[in-house]
């Protein structure tokens, strides 16, 4: 609207990654400025700044601290931290690993009530002498192959609960490296909710899957589904793994502006190879189900039926992807043996506390934030300490006493503000959105009508309406 006094032709270039090839494309191929694209977007942006602004100057005034705030989105989210923490607090077990004397690993989740099996096995793990005889009896219930699916490419939740349950990296060190990573023409845009792939993506993992692997593993898939618009998934822009960006980095081969660390290798590490796996074949497994017995002097003291993989029979995608939930790869043959070893025995929650993944996931799940925003939305509740980061191995995201205040002021004091920071409120604001993008309703009509409920709440005042 600004420029439009002094042009009239007005066109949008859109490229999702930094190469010479990807803004060539752009430049050549622009479109159009959708506005009820805009008034979408300004729906959202007024209707977060409403609610956030005034029922944030509503909170600090109660709690006589100006670093304090609530949103459409940060309070749900975090009363979901405080249910699940709650939850964890109410359902123990003890979670068991330990070595057979064939070299096997088996975890167990051993209930509390146990007393006399928990006791011996923590005499085991102390390396203590016990008078009690421990057999564990190997039985199996089926054993059957199945054919694994890849996983699509990321989107950038998935990559920000990966990103932290497996390399140990918040969300904030991860966006940020992800958006050192774009800047540096390494990967497409990081902010994206769409898995599909472009032609030249699938270019790029033939070329390598092709050179590398072997021509037989490629199997191209566009994936995407539901998406609309030309947003892609999180991917390499080149057929270089992290072992060759490491190399041409080294070598001076490859110079990039920023400072490569090795968390920036392990994410796009992360990147490359589940992007590569989404483009290979299936790999097939042996799965099987045991039933593991432990028994104290000859008496059967605790037994669990449990599943794993227990071999690989043709590897498929796992050439490159080796994070499959559960997996173990050895082959555990029914029968008695000893403990050798007790690697790990702890109290430990059978459902434990939201990891910041968790919490991505469940966002992304319940239509709550956008990719731009997941990230912001765990940082900022840390930061205003209603929640702390505990653990190092994995981080569990756990209430502190100013977060449970602040949420129950909210939601359960306070009845009309309840409703303005409900997952209902989002959904009610996603359809009043969806209505003005398609064009069935006027972005000002649709804030009018916020605009007199957020009034008749009484949480927009003079400034906060001036600001917006």
């Amino acid at each position: 609207m600004m420029l439009r006094p002094y042009v009239s032709n007005i066109v949008r270039i859109e490229f999702h990654e930094v190469t010479k090839k990807a803004i060539i494309d752009a430049i050549t191929n622009p479109r159009t400025i959708s506005l009820s694209m805009v008034g979408a977007q300004l729906v959202r942006r007024i209707e977060d700044r409403w609610i956030g602004f005034g029922l944030s100057q509503i909170v600090q005034e109660k709690f006589g601290r100006k670093t304090l705030s609530a949103g459409r989105v940060q309070t749900p989210v975090l009363g979901w931290i405080i249910e699940r923490y709650d939850e964890s607090r109410r359902d123990k077990v003890y979670s068991v690993t330990m070595t057979l004397n064939n070299g096997v690993k088996v975890r167990l989740n051993i209930p509390p009530d146990k007393e006399e099996l928990i006791k011996a096995l923590r005499s085991i793990h102390r390396n203590k002498q016990t008078d009690i005889e421990i057999k564990v009896k190997v039985t199996k219930v089926s054993e059957e192959e199945e054919e694994l699916n890849p996983a699509p490419p990321y989107t950038t939740d998935a990559l920000l609960r990966d990103s932290a349950n497996i390399l140990g990296l918040s969300v904030e060190q991860t966006m940020a490296i992800a958006q050192e990573l774009f800047e540096s023409g390494l990967i497409t845009y990081h902010r994206t909710d769409s898995t599909r792939v472009s032609t030249v993506g699938i270019g790029i993992a033939k070329e390598y899957i092709g050179e590398r692997i072997g021509s037989d593993y490629f199997v191209g898939r566009a994936w995407g589904g539901k998406e609309i618009g030309a947003h892609e998934c999180i991917r390499p822009t080149r057929p270089i793994d992290s072992d060759d960006l490491r190399n041409l980095l080294n070598t001076g081969l490859l110079q990039l502006a920023i400072r490569v660390t090795a968390n920036h290798i392990r994410v796009y590490d992360l990147i490359f190879r589940r992007f590569m796996a989404s483009q290979m074949r299936n790999a097939r497994v042996l799965k099987e189900k045991l039933k593991v017995s432990i028994y104290l002097n000859g008496v059967s003291a605790y037994e669990e039926e449990v599943e794993r993989i227990s071999k690989v029979l043709e590897p498929g995608f796992t050439k490159v992807w080796s994070y499959i939930e559960g997996r173990e790869y050895q082959e555990l043959t029914p029968g008695e043996y000893e403990i050798t070893s007790i690697d790990y025995i702890k109290k430990v929650s059978r459902t434990p506390p939201l990891r910041e993944g968790d919490i991505i996931a469940m966002m992304k799940d319940r239509g709550i934030g956008r990719p731009s925003t997941y990230a912001k939305i765990v940082d900022v509740i840390l930061k205003r300490r209603y929640a702390l980061i505990v653990g190092r191995r994995t981080r569990y995201v756990v209430p502190t006493n100013l977060g449970r205040q602040v949420y129950r002021f909210l939601t359960e004091e306070n009845k009309e503000f309840s409703d303005l920071v409900s997952e209902e409120r989002t959904r009610i604001v996603e359809k009043h959105m969806d209505d003005v993008e398609v064009g069935e309703r006027d972005y000002m009509d649709v804030l009018n009508e916020l605009f007199n409920e957020a009034v008749s709440k009484g949480i927009l005042k003079e400034s906060i309406i001036n600001q917006t």
